[in-house]
């Protein structure tokens, strides 16, 4: 093999994370942490999967499953290979939940998830096969830098969040995010591995003391799955904010005697902000890393999108050029695989120089576009101003309300001129409501911008009184009349739940005059009614 890293690793820990995956979770009946078995790394004891591909060297190998390098004869290119290990092969309940969110994963088409292949069986062997990734995992990153520069992190974990986010939005929960999940092509773009086959293994019911079932990794697990609580997108949030927590500070956030002592801190203890630690990183990324990993799974964004929507102004240029320097850490090193009972595996791991030299390239080519980066934009972590540093804003003529119910008025339309008078002291608020989400009354009510000509805007920045409501964008050339409805704006230009306090939206480039927030869910006040309050929306358009 060719590189450092190949395909995916999961919960066969493969990289190996510093704190051993849970295997049967401290909450099982039993109340015991188990290792996974041991494996027979020439397992299966063959070189070829029918006549289509062809196993060359394991890479990794855990309780649930060995991972492969293998080379993919039909389409004449590398793959890496699952193999689910006999235990689980001949029960057909956990084979059948592999297969079934292996094919759910498969939907994903997204640059930042590993793709799925192929699945079949053969014999006693039921595999997955997965996209070859030539580059190294967070792991080693993290385990031969330390802490990153928060630029960096910035950019890492907009491009994790956005893969999560694509599998949150097919109903996919990873539920074992991880520094050994998240891999580092050689050309920065960064690939979360592993979607779906957790949840395969770690259904309501599996068999929760059946040796090698994943249920989350000690040091990332999320509250919610030591108790007896749902467990939804929200699990990934957090910890994908842990990730975070530990790439700035160069240390795990929770590190107890054992896994079980190391998962349960996090029941009542809240995460030291990386700010309190490192003085340098931007208030932006801190709170970013804050509202992530609230124990409490309502005070957390609401799923990967939300969350990359968030970092993506701390982001001053494409992601993976600023992660492009990741995968030269150890140009001239070969790949060291640790199982999930940190043994290393001591297989022949060759290094091509030709390889090396393609390595040191890439990592010079990196560090060039860090230090332009660096010397053009430092304003792009400012912790005044988290929206992108991009233009002033473009002037709004008119702010009017937009309401299919009282056309003639609406909600407060007096008031709607505030937000788009430059002052965040001053806001436009809806009528008070019982339901948040308006009960009988209305779908929603909206706030209408009016930017004089048709303008190309990038970026939507929306600056709330407080946080916690639901909106959609939307666009038009023409000024829709009330009393046609929300329909006669046409699409959705972008759409969030619970956004915070300041939010913006990166778009693609849109020009039109006519600019709609639609409020759809409202906040809670003090007095346990529920209403919106928009100080301030910003249009920018490209530099």
């Amino acid at each position: 093999m060719e590189g450092r890293r190949t395909g995916t690793t999961g919960e066969t820990g493969s990289a190996g994370d510093d704190a051993p995956t849970l295997t049967d979770a401290p909450w099982a009946e039993d109340a015991e942490v188990v290792d996974a078995p041991a494996t027979d790394r020439s397992w299966p004891g063959r070189t070829r999967l029918g006549d289509r591909y062809e196993l060359q060297q394991p890479i990794a190998s855990g309780g649930a499953a060995i991972v492969w390098q293998a080379y993919d004869r039909n389409l004449a290119r590398p793959v890496a290979i699952k193999l689910l290990h006999p235990h689980h092969a001949n029960d057909a309940t956990t084979v059948e939940r592999f297969e079934r969110e292996s094919r759910a994963a498969a939907q994903l088409n997204h640059p930042n998830a590993v793709r799925i292949y192929d699945t079949g069986r053969e014999d006693d062997l039921v595999y997955l096969v997965m996209e070859h990734v030539d580059g190294p995992s967070l792991r080693e990153v993290m385990r031969e830098r330390g802490p990153l520069d928060p630029v960096v992190v910035a950019a890492l974990g907009e491009q994790v969040a956005s893969a999560l986010g694509a599998a949150h939005g097919h109903g996919l929960v990873h539920r074992d995010v991880k520094p050994a999940n998240i891999l580092i092509a050689n050309d920065g773009t960064v690939k979360v591995t592993d979607f779906g086959i957790a949840k395969a293994l770690t259904s309501t019911d599996a068999t929760l003391t059946t040796p090698g079932t994943v249920i989350g990794t000690a040091a990332y697990v999320a509250p919610e799955q030591l108790q007896d609580a749902v467990v939804d997108a929200r699990a990934d949030v957090y910890a994908l904010g842990v990730v975070l927590h530990e790439c700035l500070t160069g240390k795990p956030a929770f590190s107890g005697d054992t896994p079980t002592a190391t998962a349960a801190m996090r029941l009542s203890h809240d995460l030291l902000p990386p700010r309190q630690l490192r003085a340098d990183v931007p208030r932006g990324l801190d709170d970013v890393v804050a509202r992530a990993t609230q124990r409490d799974p309502v005070d957390r964004f609401g799923d990967g999108s939300v969350m990359a929507s968030a970092l993506t102004p701390l982001v001053p240029t494409k992601p993976s050029e600023l992660t492009a320097s990741l995968p030269g850490s150890e140009v001239e090193q070969d790949l060291e695989v640790v199982t999930l009972d940190q043994q290393p595996y001591s297989g022949p791991m060759p290094t091509a120089r030709r390889e090396y030299l393609r390595r040191l390239v890439a990592a010079l080519l990196g560090g060039f576009v860090i230090a332009l980066v660096a010397y053009f934009a430092p304003q792009a972590l400012r912790d005044e101003d988290p929206a992108p540093p991009e233009v002033t804003p473009y002037e709004v003529i008119e702010t009017t309300v937009f309401d299919p119910v009282d056309p003639g008025g609406g909600d407060n339309e007096e008031l709607a001129g505030r937000a788009a008078d430059g002052d965040p002291q001053t806001a436009w608020t809806t009528e008070v409501y019982d339901d948040r989400h308006f009960g009988d009354d209305k779908e929603g009510v909206g706030l209408v911008f009016d930017l004089g000509e048709p303008r190309e805007v990038r970026t939507v920045v929306i600056e709330l009184t407080r946080g916690g409501i639901d909106v959609e964008l939307y666009a038009s050339d023409n000024l829709p009349l009330a009393i046609a409805g929300i329909g006669a704006w046409g699409e959705t230009r972008a759409a969030q739940t619970d956004i915070r306090q300041t939010q913006p939206f990166s778009l693609n480039p849109t020009t039109r005059r006519y600019w709609m927030v639609w409020v759809t869910g409202l906040s809670p006040d003090s007095a346990g009614d529920y209403l919106a309050e928009i100080a301030e929306v910003r249009f920018r358009g490209s530099a």
